[in-house]
């Protein structure tokens, strides 16, 4: 049919877009769409932390001890026999760690020294050190440091009941979670994969059983990065002379599965026993050490660890972090790479099997016009 109306077209040639331009244009609105969806989930996410995060808990724990219990079933235990079993033990060796590192630890830092003489140490050090502090500038530091954790505390004072009762609920309900995830995860699965329209069954359990595997891989990852971190750390530790050393390179492990706040406190905690146990110079070789090892570990080893493990690239690994941080702080650090994992596991094996979900699909299309 021919063009009616040339003036037109000629017009509306004259106002296109280049090629490239258009292109880009696409581009763009499809990354910011991707990107306002990635912030709302996150946003969400982060206000129904009360129970996101437990539920998360559940999966990591299950993730992780999955493998016992799959051994115990396969030798014909019970599988309530064995949820039971795998609760107990995780619980016990959760909560023993704890209870003896926190003993020990507690025990040396009290009874080893005074602390009254570690503040005149630390005083006399902030004078004649490098820092050059009179004692004028030292009282206003001190009054400064009182004063913001008297703010803070304050500050916290009013949701502390709250807070409190939050955790204790987040703790609860991440453990019943755990249990019957152990005891009936396959069964709830398969219940939930029947729910969904037949269409899309198949993709739906691949996309899903891939990015618990990918929960899994994720779990074996920081596993390693913790174990990597305690032992450097605990060369250190011995190289200085710092008691507790075992006590310490325990607590560093565990760390590890609380991204940001696990290494603050843990290389906080053996900084700590320096100070008390030895003195300055050693507290801070500690610091300056454990400092430099988180970075290490936190920048280079954990991604490239996950990049084996989960298949996600260094730089998305930091990305992510840094983004589920800024959005969500803690909580969305904590989730944010598992998550990711989880994302890209899934959408990655629906892809890969997309042939034999389009066969099946067009099967079942075939059954019905029949």
């Amino acid at each position: 049919m021919l063009d009616t109306n040339p003036s037109a077209s000629a017009s509306s040639a004259a106002w296109a877009l280049p090629g490239w331009l258009d292109r880009s244009y696409r581009w763009v609105s499809r990354l910011l769409i991707l990107a306002l969806g990635i912030v709302a989930t996150l946003w969400i996410l982060s206000r129904l932390r009360v129970v996101f995060v437990p539920v998360l808990v559940a999966l990591l724990l299950a993730s992780l001890s999955a493998p016992l219990a799959s051994f115990m079933t396969e030798r014909k235990v019970p599988r309530i026999v064995a949820a039971w079993t795998t609760l107990v033990l995780v619980v016990g060796v959760l909560g023993g760690t704890v209870y003896l590192v926190t003993t020990s630890i507690g025990s040396e830092l009290t009874n080893s020294t005074e602390w009254e003489e570690v503040y005149a140490e630390v005083r006399t050090w902030l004078q004649t050190g490098p820092a050059g502090l009179t004692e004028s500038e030292i009282d206003d530091l001190e009054r400064g440091l009182e004063d913001s954790l008297v703010s803070g505390i304050q500050s916290m004072g009013v949701s502390r009941a709250a807070t409190f009762v939050e955790i204790i609920g987040g703790v609860f309900l991440a453990l019943v979670l755990f249990f019957f995830v152990v005891k009936d995860g396959p069964s709830m699965w398969s219940s939930l994969v029947a729910h969904v329209r037949p269409q899309r069954r198949t993709t739906v359990d691949v996309g899903g059983r891939a990015a618990f595997s990918a929960l899994q891989a994720y779990m074996r990852g920081i596993a390693v990065t913790g174990v990597i971190d305690a032992l450097l750390i605990g060369i250190v530790l011995a190289l200085v002379g710092v008691p507790l050393v075992i006590p310490l390179v325990i607590l560093t492990f565990f760390a590890a599965f609380f991204p940001i706040v696990g290494a603050t406190l843990a290389g906080a905690l053996a900084t700590t026993v320096a100070l008390v146990t030895l003195g300055i110079r050693e507290a801070i070789i500690v610091a300056t050490a454990t400092l430099i090892i988180q970075q290490v570990e936190g920048d280079v080893v954990m991604p490239m660890v996950m990049r084996r493990q989960v298949s996600l690239h260094p730089a998305v690994v930091l990305v992510v972090l840094g983004v589920g941080g800024a959005l969500a702080g803690l909580v969305g650090a904590f989730v944010s790479v598992p998550i990711a994992a989880m994302v890209t596991a899934a959408a990655s094996a629906i892809r890969d099997d997309r042939p034999a979900v389009d066969d099946q699909l067009g099967e079942e299309q075939a059954s019905d016009s029949s």
